[in-house]
């Protein structure tokens, strides 16, 4: 009975062998290797007897359905030379290359620059690719950093103008954090970038409020097998040394295609602050100069594997896991001298510690032709940490303690939304989604008292925090000519749930209304006017309300404050596009009880906390010019000026320059 499995499982894989070597096929590209479309491709017999004709797609790629032992290839397009191939038995076809035909009247050039920016219906969209193109750009991080009005370190990215911001991919909901995303975007190539969106009051259905970022990523299509991969490697130097490796493979067979991706990264990091303070304590002024560095070591890899679905009816399944994970291991010495009235000390302290994080992503989306988009997110992220913590004046130990924690979080939504159009004139959407979080921390402390350590059951912490949040949503949008709107309302019920040492209470519980439009007016394509408004409501983390007191060294002690409150904010923008290049923007954020971290120096010790505060409110408002330009083929930069006021009290005028010059350019954009 094996025996006739086995042969009639060798029977397919010949037939599909043979199946699969009935076509012809390959791709034409120009001198550049970049892929030509609409060129004619003719089948001929090697005795020149026609067979059959095809078009190139936007790929580049062709195919003939037919089997032939000898046969011609004629190439044709009007902007190229023809071009003309014989085939034999056996013989791969591979890569065509064709030449750009010379017109007679070469003294006369006509160059032009492509827009820099697209809006539809309050969208701004930039060809990425081109934006890029001749830059030292690696992953799709750095091809956001690259994008106008974004301002951003190697970790964080801001949006000029806007008082929140957030990043999607493909346009999927997700439960990552903004620092997780960051991480995310780090490990995927920039040649998989095909477009990047920038909306400064985020569409309903995305299930965030404020700015958004949505990252298209291009996806491998083919009627025919399709495998493409690419490898690379990275090094640079700072004051220490990072490199990193990766590798990516697409595939596409008709309505299939996956994608995997998989990262490593090593290196070592520096930093330091200096700091000094005068403190008053029994009513003595302590003058305090203190000297901080650092330093780690990190390992880190990832894996992605993205797969996709298209049925008959042009209904999409999808599917997307994502593993991040690394190690820390991070030192901290601090130097701090006191100048009493009468004296002056010198203390030092000594911080290491060993972190690994592992974060997992699981992503399904079902996107109906009919307008019904659904779907779950799971996040898991666990994160042990350990530290040691060392104090010592003049060679004597005066604090030993050793600090063990652990966190955990779990994070789930789902959601399901719905989009139709009332006689192509309005556009409706609604839907819902409702989220569950759960984080357990547990915090051990151990003292040393001579030669043992001893636990801390006064200060050790163990909380467990549940979020539960619902949100529903009606969206309206409609075209008049050239003026554009688009209005919505959300309602949000949202719960916290705290215990800590076995200790029960409800850090929140409430209702919100989030009311958010966007208006626009076209008076011609290089002219719009556009004008948005926002609201949302912050949270504070789980680390920032945790009563715990962590030392950063002999002076200084983070802490925790549960007594925090959320914070609700209300933004504004008012946008003006001319020539689709530059960007003039007039923007402002009210926030009231915004919780920022503050330093305060106790009364009764010589101890700085740093701990997160409620204010009554924040008002920011401020002005901003976005403007690209570029300097022949050689230089190609943008210049961000930006002007904020800030609580009406203190004016701050800050410049940002970005300049940035390509290692080769011979063609404008």
């Amino acid at each position: 009975m094996k025996r006739k499995y086995t042969l009639l499982f060798i029977l397919c894989i010949s037939c599909y062998i043979q199946t699969t070597a009935q076509y012809i096929q390959g791709k034409v590209v120009d001198t550049y290797d970049e892929p030509v479309d609409a060129v004619a491709v003719i089948l001929h017999t090697a005795d020149t007897v026609f067979v059959d004709a095809v078009i190139t797609g936007e790929d580049g790629t062709f195919s003939f359905p037919h089997k032939q032992d000898n046969y011609l290839l004629y190439f044709q397009h009007v902007l190229y030379e023809p071009y003309q191939l014989l085939f034999t038995e056996g013989q791969e076809i591979g890569i065509v290359r064709l030449t750009e035909k010379e017109n007679a009247l070469s003294e006369i050039t006509v160059t032009a620059e492509r827009p820099h920016i697209k809006v539809e219906g309050g969208t701004l969209i930039y060809d990425t690719p081109q934006l890029i193109k001749d830059k030292p750009v690696n992953n799709a991080f750095e091809a956001i950093r690259e994008l106008p009005g974004i301002i951003s370190t190697d970790e964080t990215i801001e949006l000029v103008g806007a008082a929140s911001l957030h990043i999607i991919i493909n346009g999927k909901l997700t439960t990552m954090t903004l620092e997780q995303l960051v991480s995310l975007l780090k490990t995927i190539p920039s040649s998989r970038v095909k477009s990047t969106e920038i909306m400064y009051n985020a569409p309903a259905r995305y299930n965030v409020k404020g700015a958004l970022i949505n990252v298209v990523l291009d996806e491998a299509q083919g009627v025919n097998p399709v495998t493409q991969g690419e490898v690379g490697t990275e090094y640079r130097q700072h004051y220490y040394g990072k490199g990193s490796a990766y590798a990516n493979i697409t595939y596409a067979n008709g309505p299939f295609n996956m994608d995997i991706l998989a990262n490593g990264r090593t290196g070592r990091s520096h930093g330091g602050e200096d700091m000094f303070a005068h403190h008053i304590v029994d009513h003595k002024e302590i003058a305090i100069d203190q000297y901080n560095r650092s330093k780690g070591e990190v390992i880190q890899g990832s894996f992605r594997l993205g797969l996709n679905y298209t049925l008959k009816n042009e209904d999409k399944l999808s599917a997307t896991y994502f593993m991040d994970a690394e190690t820390v291991d991070a030192k901290r010495t601090s130097t701090t001298w006191y100048t009493y009235p009468d004296r002056r000390e010198e203390t030092n302290s000594r911080t290491s510690s060993d972190k690994d994080g592992r974060l997992q992503n699981v992503q399904l989306q079902y996107q109906g032709h009919q307008g019904i988009t659904a779907g779950m997110d799971y996040t898991n992220y666990h994160s042990p940490d350990y530290q040691h913590f060392l104090n010592y004046q003049e060679e004597i130990t005066t604090t030993d303690l050793l600090n063990d924690s652990k966190q955990d979080i779990h994070k789930g939504m789902l959601f399901i939304n719905h989009a139709y159009r009332i006689q192509d004139q309005w556009n409706i959407n609604y839907g819902v989604n409702t989220g569950l979080t759960r984080s357990e921390t547990t915090v051990d402390y151990r003292n040393k008292e001579r030669d043992t350590y001893v636990p801390d059951w006064e200060n050790s912490l163990h909380t467990i925090q549940k979020e539960y949040v619902g949100n529903g949503f009606a969206e309206v949008s409609r075209s008049f000519g050239k003026f554009s709107m688009k209005v919505s309302l959300k309602v949000e019920y949202f719960r916290s749930d705290y215990e800590s040492n076995g200790a029960k209470r409800t850090l929140w519980e409430d209702w919100a209304l989030f009311p958010n439009g966007s208006l626009s007016y076209t008076f011609s394509s290089f002219h719009i006017l556009q004008f948005n408004m926002s609201s949302d409501k912050q949270y504070p983390s789980y680390w920032s309300v945790n009563p715990q007191t962590t030392p950063l060294n002999s002076y200084s002690v983070i802490q925790g404050n549960p007594e925090l409150k959320p914070s609700r904010s209300y933004a504004g923008q008012l946008l003006y596009i001319v020539n689709q290049k530059y960007t003039f923007l007039v923007f402002t954020d009210y926030v009231p009880d915004k919780f920022i971290q503050l330093p305060y120096q106790r009364s009764d010790e010589l101890v700085n906390v740093f701990r997160f505060e409620n204010l009554d409110y924040s008002l920011t408002t401020g002005v901003g010019v976005i403007t690209p330009f570029r300097i022949g083929n050689r230089l190609n930069s943008r210049l961000t000026v930006m002007g904020v006021c800030v609580c009406r009290k203190k004016v701050l005028i800050s410049m940002i320059f970005h300049l940035i010059i390509p290692v080769y350019s011979d063609r404008l954009l």
